[in-house]
């Protein structure tokens, strides 16, 4: 039996989990700072001075897109080291090196993409658009997490809970595409355009459904243990969803190619697999957030952060569902094609599903790394965060609203032949209102959780100062 640690101190698993978490919110407010230069763009003035002083737009977007996928990962990689740790026990040594070197790696993978691709040193793809020795950095310290994975939940792998299939299937499927992402590389690829936009399209396609499924096992995992019913783990929707999602990593890249010569059959099998995922999708959260709102809770418990982000995160999918039946009807596809509609359900999809599922994601586990009331109610659960929810939730459907009116009447005007109206002049300022209402939310979030990483012991410890705790008088 191992002693129990000082005080205050974080043990290895705990230190493990606070960097993925902190590396991830790096990811993610680096991801907003790009995303709102790049926003910038839609005003002539400002494009204009920028391009000047050497900043475009071709710079930007890789660096967004970049960080923004990094956020995903790392905050499905967090989950995945919770199990870990909360199924197995405390890293071994040999774990725990390969968790500093596969760290290491994403590390500097993570700071030459932000060096190089201002610098204009990139491949030119979509969400790989750095260098491929970039690529190589981040797919060895894939291989390092999937090495500490397979190796603890290999034996009796097929008794285990659903959400360790769905982790298992987004690792090995990441691997695949992200090596399939660069097939370019090879001349016989290269040398064939058609095929090399094929392939590329094809693998874009598939990382998206690579971190769908580890965002998915992240949301049944805690939802199991946050509200103790391991049934989420086992029921049927969670292993329909499985299913449904490994086949949609095979079918939904043709969303993506429908400008490249291929059968209608195939972008009818890759419609009706998507919308099965999501019709599941919502279903799972419908069990989640019951069994949540079910859960015991102490007495001094008034806002749960984890509870409301997975609520909200099931009402953004019915939305979002909708939408997708909607612009998926032929004539009205057709309208909507390379317009802002596209990028009103691929925004809203990330931030108010993926990122609503992760933030709550992270408060459970910061509430299980610091159990003391005053971190939860003050820190966690606080009502600054709660506020900064609701502010971030209307600034997300302020942004929705102005993308999809800005997409539906710009498609409806050129399918006429009719000049824009007046008013889309203004579109630019109101998408960097509600755009930069949605970073600044998402900041006052991650400046409201900031001292747990910053003083950890303070908040870890029992008593107020942090030292080992008074020993009691003897007995008389």
């Amino acid at each position: 039996m191992q002693p129990l640690p000082p005080n205050g101190t974080l043990i290895r698993a705990e230190r493990m989990q606070m960097t993925l978490m902190a590396s991830a919110l790096v990811c993610l407010a680096l991801s907003l700072l790009f995303g709102f230069l790049a926003a910038l763009y839609y005003i002539p003035e400002i494009s204009a001075r920028a391009v000047k002083a050497g900043i475009s737009l071709v710079q930007l977007r890789p660096l967004h897109t970049t960080f923004a996928s990094a956020w995903l990962f790392l905050g499905a990689v967090t989950a995945v080291q919770k199990y870990l740790s909360d199924e197995f026990g405390l890293p071994t040594a040999n774990e725990a090196r390969r968790f500093r070197l596969q760290m290491i790696l994403w590390g500097l993978a993570g700071l030459a993409a932000a060096i190089t691709l201002p610098l204009g040193i990139t491949s030119g793809r979509e969400y790989v658009g750095f260098h491929p020795s970039i690529s190589a950095l981040i797919a060895g310290g894939w291989l390092l997490f999937a090495w500490t994975f397979f190796a603890r939940v290999g034996p009796g792998f097929f008794k285990r809970p659903v959400y360790v299939y769905m982790w298992a299937a987004g690792i090995l499927y990441f691997l695949y595409t992200f090596a399939e992402a660069h097939a370019w590389l090879l001349d016989g690829v290269w040398q064939r355009p058609v095929a090399d936009l094929q392939i590329q399209w094809k693998s874009c396609g598939a990382l998206v459904a690579a971190f769908n499924q580890m965002v998915y096992g992240g949301l049944t995992y805690f939802g199991a243990k946050h509200s103790g019913d391991e049934r989420i783990g086992h029921s049927r929707t969670a292993f329909a969803l499985f299913g449904v999602g490994l086949l949609n990593s095979l079918t939904n890249y043709a969303h993506h190619t429908y400008h490249l010569p291929q059968s209608h059959a195939i972008k009818w099998i890759a419609f009706a697999v998507s919308m099965l995922e999501i019709i599941l999708l919502l279903r799972l959260l419908h069990e989640v957030s019951s069994a949540l709102r079910l859960r015991r809770r102490p007495l001094w418990e008034h806002i749960n952060i984890t509870e409301r982000l997975t609520s909200l995160a099931k009402h953004w999918n019915v939305f979002l569902l909708t939408l997708a039946l909607a612009i998926s009807v032929p004539p009205w596809n057709s309208l909507i094609h390379g317009t802002h509609v596209v990028m009103a359900h691929a925004m809203g999809s990330e931030l108010a599903i993926d990122t609503y599922i992760l933030l709550g994601l992270f408060a459970w586990v910061l509430a299980t790394i610091f159990p003391k009331r005053e971190a939860h109610t003050r820190i966690i659960h606080s009502p600054r965060v709660a506020r900064a929810i609701l502010g971030l939730n209307v600034s997300l459907v302020g942004l929705v609203a102005i993308l999809l009116a800005s997409g539906v009447t710009t498609g409806i005007q050129r399918a006429q032949g009719k000049p824009m109206p007046a008013w889309l002049d203004y579109f630019p300022f109101g998408l960097l209102l509600f755009g930069s209402g949605v970073a600044v939310f998402l900041v006052v979030i991650l400046l409201s959780w900031l001292p747990l990483f910053r003083h950890p012991a303070t908040h870890k410890a029992w008593d107020a100062g942090g030292g080992p705790l008074p020993t009691p008088p003897p007995p008389r």
